[in-house]
């Protein structure tokens, strides 16, 4: 399921945040309710896994009876939506006619359970294997102020898988892009990021003209938008077809904010693993092919000493 505050908890780096609107507070519900799963490599099976969590639960004690009570969140926040603060609620238009017409997400009586929000998820084959976030929902502010494993904890052991068909010099530049990334810093992480991606385009480019699909007069003489068009079936589709991810490669480092670095990082982090992902492939088919060539030359060997 798609979810925009689960894919910001998967992306975003350490004290970034996000706004909780009308139009997505439905999003957050299913959030809080365990109703979204999340697909990540997990650090200890070494494989990517599916995650899920439970509904997030707070607690009120009843002072006159003595009992303390356990209510679901989300069923909090939707009854809330459904009938005070929603554009349909049944109170809205009470509500403004007594002068408050700003829309929240959450009451008084509930402010401080859903202030501070811990996801606790776990991986679908191994209930020890955890996968946790923190969250300060201040207002409408969405911010993720802790992660564990981290956002480079999960990404390092997916470029093992790599190694193979990625230089030292490119597996040492990821890391440190990435690195930076999990610590809030856009820019920096993106100088490395860029490098790397260039000169894999660079590699996709000799790949190109060594198997005589492009000469190097056709490719020097093109921009660099078209210069990955050019390279169709030597990169993903997602990076060929992309317009964002054009202008993200075109423009030098001076031209980026420190938002739009931190913003485009996992779109070009995941163009970058399929990039590899591909030339992994057929790495282990060439690999394949070599292996049951071999096999077959032995057995044609063995045949023909019998027949002599």
């Amino acid at each position: 399921m798609e979810n925009t505050f689960a894919n910001f908890l998967m992306n975003a780096g350490l004290y970034d945040s996000m706004d909780i609107k009308e139009e997505n507070i439905g999003e957050l519900i299913d959030l809080l309710g365990g109703n979204v799963k999340i697909d990540c490599f997990c650090t200890e099976c070494k494989e990517k896994r599916i995650f899920s969590t439970n509904p997030i639960m707070y607690y009120w004690r009843d002072d006159d009876r003595g009992i303390i009570h356990e209510n679901n969140l989300s069923v909090e926040i939707k009854n809330l939506q459904d009938m005070v603060f929603g554009s349909t609620a049944v109170y809205r238009k009470q509500t403004e006619i007594e002068g408050d017409e700003e829309w929240k997400w959450k009451n008084w009586q509930i402010d401080e359970e859903a202030r501070l929000i811990v996801f606790k998820y776990v991986c679908s084959l191994n209930e020890n294997h955890h996968l946790d976030f923190i969250v300060l929902a201040d207002n409408t502010t969405f911010k993720k102020i802790g992660q564990y494993p981290s956002f480079a904890d999960l990404s390092f052991p997916e470029l093992k898988q790599y190694q193979k068909v990625l230089s030292k010099e490119d597996m040492k530049e990821i890391r440190r892009a990435i690195g930076l990334y999990a610590q809030g810093i856009g820019v920096g992480s993106y100088v490395y990021l860029r490098r790397v991606l260039e000169r894999l385009i660079e590699v996709a480019k000799n790949n190109a003209i060594n198997d005589k699909a492009i000469i190097q007069e056709e490719y020097d003489g093109k921009k660099v938008v078209d210069r990955i068009k050019l390279l169709k079936g030597y990169l993903p589709n997602l990076l060929v077809s992309n317009s964002v991810i054009y202008g993200i490669i075109s423009k030098g480092i001076h031209e980026l904010s420190e938002e739009d670095c931190l913003s485009y990082f996992p779109i070009i982090q995941e163009c970058i693993f399929m990039i590899l992902e591909q030339w992994e492939q057929k790495r282990k088919k060439a690999e394949a092919e070599k292996k049951v060539s071999i096999a077959l030359g032995k057995i044609a060997s063995g045949l023909s000493k019998e027949q002599n």
